[in-house]
């Protein structure tokens, strides 16, 4: 599996600068935040209630523990996304059509996995990290999961599968995969692994969205891959067929959240910034063309320590939220600020 390359830093972009800004120095960007600043919520931060637990690579998922700390970690998710969904609802731009700015050549992919992995609640994998599987409902088509999977060398893979809606029957079907997302995470035997870090199952889930209009499967997540630590996309147009390569929405040297969101071309990826340093910065990428290339990176947070983001998009608005620390030792405060894009 490789990878496209990753958006170019400003410094490689200096020779050209000067003469983008005369160009487009009166044209609107193609995304810019409505809110100045970030704006606190009165409702509780989803990182308080449930209080989170540190991930642990030895945990063995299926177990009571294991699915305990799973539930919590829905709990917060659902909440988040309910904080965001207000925000949302109240601008204008939400119930607006974005178009797509550009036309993309197809790829041809091969055709994924057809193996069963069973017919119950979840895939069968019996190399699961703990508390790593996420679901999502595909309208009219069944159910989709992502997960990390213990590989060989203390490395972990991103799986995928299916449970297909049999219309037919008025029934589900067996679980089809695993469809890998993603195979390049790095060991601790690995080159560099040492500086880089080898973190087995002790990593955040992934963030999985499928979109209600075009069906497209959307996965975010942070690794460290042979190139170094980043944040990564992959998405999956069609069902039947293998996740389209992997890109990277930012490179870094540290690795944290990241959560996607999508309503047709309108595709987000929220972030813990991997570059930034004394304090963690949330940022928020954004793609006008379905996930194929994101062409704008917007810093969300202030000058505090901003963790465990979220993001909402519809129409041409997007709202991303996170909990913001303004010390080590402070209660946080979800924060939340709104963006619309052209």
């Amino acid at each position: 599996m490789s990878r496209p390359l990753p958006p170019l830093r400003p410094a490689t972009l200096l020779a050209g600068a000067t003469l983008g800004l005369v160009l487009t120095a009166c044209e609107e960007p193609p995304a810019r935040w409505l809110d100045p600043a970030p704006v606190a919520t009165t409702k509780p931060s989803p990182l308080r209630y449930p209080p989170f637990a540190p991930h642990d690579s030895t945990l063995a998922d299926g177990s009571a523990t294991a699915a305990f700390l799973l539930t919590e970690d829905q709990l917060r998710e659902a909440g988040a996304v309910t904080l965001l969904a207000g925000a949302l609802d109240s601008l204008a731009e939400a119930g607006q059509r974005l178009a797509a700015s550009a036309t993309l050549p197809s790829m041809d992919m091969a055709s994924a996995p057809t193996t069963s992995l069973g017919d119950g609640e979840v895939p069968i994998d019996a190399a699961r990290c703990a508390r790593s599987l996420r679901l999502a409902v595909a309208p009219a088509r069944g159910l989709v999961a992502v997960w990390w999977t213990r590989a060989t060398g203390g490395r972990v893979h991103l799986a995928a599968a299916w449970r297909d809606s049999v219309r037919s029957e008025g029934r589900l079907g067996a679980w089809r995969g695993p469809i890998m997302v993603d195979t390049l995470d790095q060991g601790p035997r690995d080159a560099q692994a040492a500086d880089r870090g080898a973190y087995g199952c002790a990593r955040p889930a992934p963030s999985l969205a499928v979109d209600r209009l075009n069906g497209y499967v959307h996965v975010a997540y942070a690794l460290t891959g042979p190139e170094g630590p980043g944040v990564f996309y992959a998405h999956q147009m069609d069902p039947r067929a293998a996740f389209e390569p992997p890109v990277a929405v930012l490179y870094g040297e540290r690795r944290g959240q990241a959560r996607v969101a999508s309503h047709g071309e309108l595709v987000a990826v929220a972030y813990e910034d991997p570059n930034s340093r004394a304090r963690v910065t949330t940022a928020v990428a954004i793609s006008r063309t379905a996930g194929h290339l994101f062409e704008e990176r917007l810093t969300a947070s202030g000058g505090t320590t901003a963790r465990d983001p979220y993001v909402a998009v519809r129409g041409k608005a997007v709202v991303v939220g996170w909990s913001d620390f303004a010390s080590p030792d402070a209660e946080p405060v979800f924060k939340i600020r709104r963006a619309v894009v052209k």
